[in-house]
């Protein structure tokens, strides 16, 4: 069978917009050049900064009303997917324990580490599907080996978003550094790579083809890279949806034996 094309992250609460109408029209142009571009699955990504403590409580449900809200007439399959940014794991465990049933009605769980200590906690958290690189700039942390292997072993896939090398020049550099970084410590990418787009607007969606070109420049085969943009993020979706219902049906066997 053919693979389907899949962008893992297009931005649905893009610049913070505030108004609910106006970050969904802006999520309906991504989708619509998403779906020019060839891409058939939509994962709608609202990104938090831990650091905001009790604010991000009414971003996590406003988000996800935001991207729910998106329809899918364009002709792609939408999911919903939080990403929490953070520096200290601290301040993640107080937003993971504080709103974990918000949390837990999106799709997909991403983490973007912005530090050494930040890196090694996500790479260990067994609640997150994705380690989002942000790698539009220096890197606070390396891919060290014991943490790659633990994110690994708890089958967490690594991403990097393309649209971080359409920005600006020095964008631009730090994503090949970053990108043959990643590329080097998964040998090419193999299984636990996604290529997202990260798009906050339509013109920063590109096609498959030519995101896969993008990628041999830092490292990642041809043939790699395309599974970043398929098999990987169908891998990544259902193992996302099976730690849900795992933790759902603990809840239920918990909520039962206390009553």
């Amino acid at each position: 069978r053919m693979a389907t094309a899949m962008d893992a992250r297009v931005r649905a609460n893009a610049n913070d917009v505030g108004d609910a109408n106006v970050g969904a029209l802006m999520a309906r142009g991504a989708l619509t050049s998403a779906f020019a571009c060839g891409y058939r699955v939509c994962v709608m990504d609202t990104t938090i900064d831990a650091s905001d403590g009790d604010r991000c409580g009414k971003a996590i449900v406003a988000g996800r009303a935001r991207a729910s809200g998106v329809d899918e007439d364009s002709g792609t399959t939408v999911k919903t997917r939080l990403t929490i940014s953070y520096a200290e794991p601290s301040e993640l465990q107080m937003i993971l324990g504080k709103y974990s049933s918000d949390i837990d009605a999106y799709d997909v769980l991403a983490l973007e580490p912005l530090g050494a200590k930040a890196f090694a906690s996500a790479c260990a958290n067994k609640h997150a599907d994705v380690v989002s690189v942000r790698a539009r700039g220096r890197l606070a942390y390396k891919f060290t080996a014991s943490a790659m292997k633990t994110a690994l072993d708890n089958k967490i896939f690594f991403e990097l978003c393309y649209s971080d090398a359409l920005r600006d020049s020095t964008s631009r550099r730090w994503f090949f550094t970053n990108a043959s970084a990643l590329a080097r410590a998964t040998r090419g990418g193999r299984a636990c790579v996604l290529l997202s787009s990260g798009a906050t607007k339509p013109m920063e969606v590109r096609t498959m083809y030519d995101v896969a070109n993008l990628a041999t420049f830092f490292g990642m085969p041809e043939a790699n890279a395309r599974a970043a943009m398929t098999d990987n993020v169908e891998r990544m979706l259902a193992l996302a949806k099976r730690r849900r219902n795992v933790k759902f049906s603990a809840s239920s066997v918990e909520l039962m034996e206390t009553t």
